[in-house]
């Protein structure tokens, strides 16, 4: 009975303690089910941080990557624009030198010098007297008409104006700058107003172009004239117009096969004392010749003329 008894309470000890076992383990498995509930949720805030947090920052780095991209293509364009500006300014300068480089190369090349031509007389004359010289007391008509050729009829006037033009043709094409005292026949210009004329344009040389003329119908050929070495109003100057006029005559007849009468040196020229460049008058042959005056109104013999004066300019400066 007492075993009995021991046994009894043997065993509701025993269940007693599982009891309270499983008590206690029942309790472990919620503090452990409410620990990893915890850590889900801790785990699942800190995965939703760090979602929103890359998200972010993924969306910042774009942001930024977006900034920096516009930013960087902006400044490229800029670049590239002021780039492409820069290389077209500098091949605008660069083009515009070289083509300054050209000019002053072609004028090097055939001098560029100033040259000043007269083309003797116009349509009606003047007779008011002006001085024939700075400061002199000889007077002379400011400008006459000039003589007329007698095969032709054509005046003085109009051939040495049709001469003048070709000339001027001849001379810019090689590249002389030319200055007119006239290119119509209409005009009143006197003889010290034409020189004044080549003064004021900086000419490097004064040629007057005029038809000669004799009683003698026989007389023909070409001539030049400059003024002496005592000239009272310029002989500075006599030297190289006398170099200028022994040019001009020699390269006009060897151009047309004309008689060369040479140089003839006198003082009593208003044309060539008012003159303060060297200045030569070329008698271009006689219009009182039937032959040399038909010559002189004849277009290609004119352009001979032509040619033929501005080989004498040429070795005149040297070109």
């Amino acid at each position: 009975m007492i075993k009995l008894k021991k046994i009894i309470l043997t065993l509701g000890v025993t269940l007693a303690l599982a009891s309270v076992t499983a008590c206690g383990a029942d309790k472990n498995t919620e503090a452990s089910g409410t620990e990893v509930t915890e850590a889900v949720v801790e785990t699942e805030t800190a995965s939703e941080i760090d979602t929103s947090s890359e998200t972010e920052t993924a969306s910042e780095i774009d942001t930024s990557s977006e900034i920096e991209t516009t930013s960087e293509n902006d400044l490229n364009s800029e670049s590239y624009t002021e780039t492409e500006t820069e290389i077209a300014s500098e091949t605008e300068v660069t083009t515009e030198t070289e083509n300054n480089t050209e000019t002053e190369t072609a004028q090097v090349v055939t001098g560029g010098h100033i040259v000043c031509i007269d083309p003797g007389h116009q349509t009606h004359g003047n007779s008011e007297q002006e001085p024939i010289g700075p400061g002199a007391n000889e007077t002379k008509a400011k400008v006459s008409s000039g003589t007329t050729g007698v095969a032709t009829g054509i005046p003085e006037y109009q051939m040495t104006l049709n001469v003048a033009l070709k000339l001027k043709e001849v001379l810019v094409n090689r590249g002389y700058t030319v200055v007119m005292t006239r290119e119509s026949n209409d005009v009143n210009i006197s003889n010290a107003e034409r020189a004044a004329i080549a003064t004021n344009a900086g000419a490097e040389a004064f040629i007057r172009l005029h038809g000669n003329g004799v009683n003698d119908s026989s007389t023909n050929g070409a001539l030049t004239m400059c003024m002496t070495s005592s000239n009272p109003y310029n002989s500075n100057l006599y030297s190289s117009s006398r170099r200028l006029s022994e040019a001009v005559v020699n390269g006009l007849c060897n151009a047309t096969g004309a008689a060369n009468k040479g140089v003839s040196e006198v003082d009593n020229m208003s044309g060539i004392n008012w003159s303060t460049v060297p200045v030569t008058i070329v008698e271009m042959g006689f219009m009182t010749n039937p032959t040399e005056d038909s010559n002189l109104n004849n277009s290609d013999y004119q352009y001979k003329l032509a040619e033929g004066m501005a080989n004498g300019v040429d070795a005149y400066f040297g070109n």
